[in-house]
């Protein structure tokens, strides 16, 4: 009984924050759709916000920050905090339903190149398949299909691939380097990157734009929150699956709430994706594996 209760309580936490993180691009598009304040503000109060939760945490485990594998601590942090600069520039450009979609993209660019610099990741005929069909749904979304290129959409595309880079980096530093040196490193990137190259595009919040931008971050890290504990629970492939399911519900709330459009090549390139998702995340023991040189 208890391990039937701690699995539902996993599935509900899993669950509970691909609410929060889509309530948090719902807050990232009411900031930016007047033009006002520009999406590269938006993730500098993101990060800053992350960084002020991370140093509460720290300051009751005495500053514990330590390196020991630079590169892939200082990787993911790099890679991680322009994944979620360009997730939120194609918020602000296109719609959350196309932004979320692309941000769920990482797993197929972490299949594809993971063998190349993680040890115990292959590349199988299941991946591959799982990898096509995914790629079909990009193409549907990003309306190469229909002859139609858009550069939010190349934007969207390199985002997932970019925070795939990221993903894999901190399996690396996973490894040697505790969460906490992680975040710390990530949110300290994540606000120079914002601050220096945009500071002098920044605009100072009216109350209305304080508020929304309060809400971006506490979701934000509700949503982080949740997911982070729901994995206790639930299996990896359980929880990545719940995790994906944000897919449709970007798409439904999109539609309801902000008036996004709907389009079948947007429904259907999402479940390929999602399909695609699930065939690389299943983790079966496979005796058939391709085996392709490193280059």
């Amino acid at each position: 009984m208890k391990k039937r209760e701690s699995s539902v309580k996993g599935y509900t936490m899993v669950f509970a924050s691909t609410m929060f993180f889509y309530i948090m691009t719902l807050f990232v598009k009411l900031i930016t759709k007047d033009g006002r304040i520009p999406s590269t503000e938006v993730t500098f109060f993101r990060f800053l916000i992350g960084f002020i939760m991370v140093n509460i945490g720290l300051m009751k485990t005495g500053y514990k920050i330590k390196m020991v594998n630079k590169k892939a601590v200082l990787g993911r942090g790099f890679f991680t905090a322009l994944a979620i600069l360009l997730f939120f520039m194609v918020i602000e450009y296109s719609t959350t339903t196309k932004a979320n979609i692309y941000n769920l993209t990482y797993p197929i660019f972490v299949t594809i190149f993971g063998p190349l610099l993680l040890k115990d990741e292959r590349w199988t005929v299941k991946n591959i398949i799982g990898v096509g069909i995914a790629f079909v749904g990009i193409f549907l979304i990003s309306g190469l299909a229909l002859g139609v290129v858009s550069w939010v959409d190349g934007l969207g595309l390199f985002m997932g691939f970019v925070a795939a880079i990221g993903i894999i980096a901190l399996r690396k530093a996973r490894i040697t380097d505790s969460s906490s040196t992680i975040l710390f490193y990530l949110m300290s990137i994540g606000m120079i990157m914002t601050l220096i190259p945009f500071g002098h595009q920044f605009k100072v919040p009216t109350s209305r734009e304080g508020m929304l931008l309060l809400g971006m971050g506490v979701f934000s890290y509700l949503g982080q929150y949740t997911v982070t504990n729901g994995f206790k629970y639930v299996k990896a492939l359980e929880g990545s699956l719940i995790s994906s399911s944000r897919i449709f519900v970007a798409a439904i709330c999109g539609i309801l709430f902000l008036g996004e459009p709907f389009s079948t090549a947007i429904v259907g390139g999402g479940s390929l994706i999602f399909i695609g998702i699930v065939l690389v995340s299943v983790k079966g023991k496979e005796k058939k594996q391709l085996k392709i040189k490193k280059l």
